[in-house]
Order: C-alpha cells, then structure tokens, then sequence
C-alpha cells in the first residue's frame, strides 16, 4: 500500500499533461501511486496515459466515456489503495517536494486533511494563501477557528473548498467523493471538501505554497456562458444531507452560500444570446424556487460591499444593476 494516491482526471489537456505528471515522477518523495483517469479526451490524452504507464509501474490508467469532472475523481477513488487521496488537475503541477513535506507532516500528526497554500500560474506565480494561520488543529480547534468560515462567513469569505493543494485520509472521504451527484458541474469540489472537514477529527495547514494552478481560459469557471441553474440548488441539499444544520451557525452559512452561487449564476445569464426581457423573466422564474427564494430571503451578509449588493439585488429582484455588473466584471 501506498502512502499516496494521487487522482489525476485527463480531458483535452495533451498540451499541460506532461508538465503535470513530470512534477509526479520528480517528487522527492517516491512513495505513491498516480491514477490517470482518461474522461473519454478526444485528443492524444489516452496514448499519452498509456506511454506513462509503459514508462512507470506506479500509473494507473482508467480510460472511461466522458462523464465529467465528477464521474473522473470517483472512478479514480475507487481503485486508490493509498492511505492519502491527492487530487491533482492535469493541467496543473506540483513543487517537488510536496509529497515530501505532506509525508513528514504524516509521521508527525496524521491528520485527517492536510492543506497547503498554491500559485495561480500565469499571473507571475501569485500566492495564493488559506487565510488560516499554519500549523495542526485538533477538532476543537477546528470547530472555533475554522467552522465560522467553513460554509460562508456574513462578508462572503469561506474556507478554500478545492479539493487540490490538499491531501486526505481515504477513508474520510471516499464516502463524500462517492456521493457528490454527477450532474453537478461547476462547485463539486465544495460538495466534497465542506463535509469532509466537517466530519475530521484534525485538519494540518502548511504555509508554503506546493500546488500551481493553471488559469486555464477554456474551463468550464471562465467560459462565457450561462451556468446551470440547478448547480447550486444541487449543492445546498448536498451539504444539508451530509452536515448537521443545527449545528453553530450552518444554516446561516449556508443561506448565505447558495445565495452567493445563485448570484454567480444570475450574472452569468447575460451572457446568452437573447433579450434583456426574456433573460429577466427567465431569471425571476428561477430564483422562486423554494430553494433559491428561501436563501434569499434568510441571508444576511454585513462587512463587504459586494456581498451587501449581492443580498440586496436579489431580494430586490434589481436586475439592472446585476447586467451592468455582469459588463463591467473581469
């Protein structure tokens, strides 16, 4: 067995996937096992996981029809033997000595998560951090430092949900990677990594940045598109099912999440091509629902000014302002 498991999901990235699993084969640390999860990529992906495979007899290749970004984590999931999950996009890659510094922090706590800060690449490798202070955390540190951010906080802060740039026992997520529903698109990282914390009894946050995330202008977050309205939806009775909302404040946190991903969806519906009128009524038909209406009208958001008109635009269906943000936004 393995100390690391490390999924890759592959799909139309035959231009960043060497980069990303050259930064695999050059750990310092030698002790895992890479799982290429072939998504069904209609470019050269598939011959390149199977050259990997040829080169390393610690790759694993899945090859699957395309079935998304969900689908790809739970076939990778399945067959991981590792005693730690890490995810990695294969258009990403890692500092070489990542796996290293997770494995010491390992021998030390074993915690149930381990979380590093990362680089967003291509914009001269800026740092990105966690916002936490660095160091282990017991469950009650966990529940008066970390669970007051762990859905969404009144000015729209939250805890960094991605599943990357972190590492996990396998036993305390495989069930929350298995359950997050496949029809989501846009926010399943959040569906894993929210219950996941929230069950762990110790959490390690390192304060070096190991992870680089790429900017990829093409993936699904920076498409101009109109995004899904049952995404959030999908999520708010995800985390309802998976975390008790009579505990601390979560009820909350959550109004105040699914109300900001409504928000993100609503913006991103001017970009159709169609009339601002049908566009308007099409959006006031979906923000009744009893999900997304409830949420609303239930958040409160103080201490931010975006979060503040985020609140108020939606209560008060003030959908001007929401399209001349949708054209000024970057």
């Amino acid at each position: 067995m393995s100390l690391f498991s490390i999924i890759v999901p592959v799909y139309n990235t035959e231009k960043y996937i060497d980069k990303c699993v050259c930064s695999v084969f050059g750990q310092s640390f030698d002790d895992y096992e890479l799982i290429l999860v072939d998504d069904g990529s209609p470019d050269n992906c598939p011959r390149i996981c199977d050259d990997y495979a040829m080169r390393d007899k610690r790759v694993k290749v899945i090859h699957k029809k395309n079935g998304g970004l969900v689908s790809a984590r739970q076939a990778g999931i399945k067959e991981a033997v590792g005693q730690y999950i890490v995810h990695l996009d294969s258009d990403d890659w890692l500092e070489n000595n990542y796996l290293e510094k997770f494995a010491g922090i390992i021998k030390k706590y074993s915690p149930d998560v381990i979380c590093s800060d990362h680089y967003i690449a291509g914009q001269d490798n800026v740092k990105w951090g966690m916002k936490f202070e660095a160091g282990f955390y017991d469950r009650e540190a966990l529940e008066s430092r970390l669970f007051p951010s762990l859905i969404q906080k009144t000015n729209a802060t939250y805890f960094m949900p991605s599943v990357w740039a972190k590492a996990f026992k396998r036993e305390i997520i495989t069930d929350y990677q298995n359950s997050v529903p496949q029809a989501l698109k846009i926010g399943e990282d959040c569906a894993v990594v929210i219950p996941t914390i929230y069950s762990a009894r110790s959490l390690f946050i390192v304060e070096d940045a190991l992870y680089y995330y790429r900017v990829n202008d093409s993936s699904m977050t920076k498409q101009k598109r109109a995004f899904d309205w049952n995404g959030p939806e999908l999520i708010h009775k995800h985390l309802e099912a998976y975390i008790n909302m009579e505990e601390y404040d979560f009820k909350e946190q959550l109004y105040r999440k699914t109300t900001h991903e409504i928000f993100t969806v609503v913006v991103s519906q001017f970009n159709r091509r169609e009339s601002y009128r049908n566009i308007v009524r099409d959006i006031k038909k979906n923000i009744s629902r009893d999900v997304y209406a409830e949420s609303i009208k239930k958040c409160r958001f103080s201490g931010s000014i975006k979060a503040k008109f985020m609140e108020l635009a939606l209560k008060y269906k003030l959908m001007f302002p929401i399209f001349i943000y949708s054209k000024i936004k970057k």
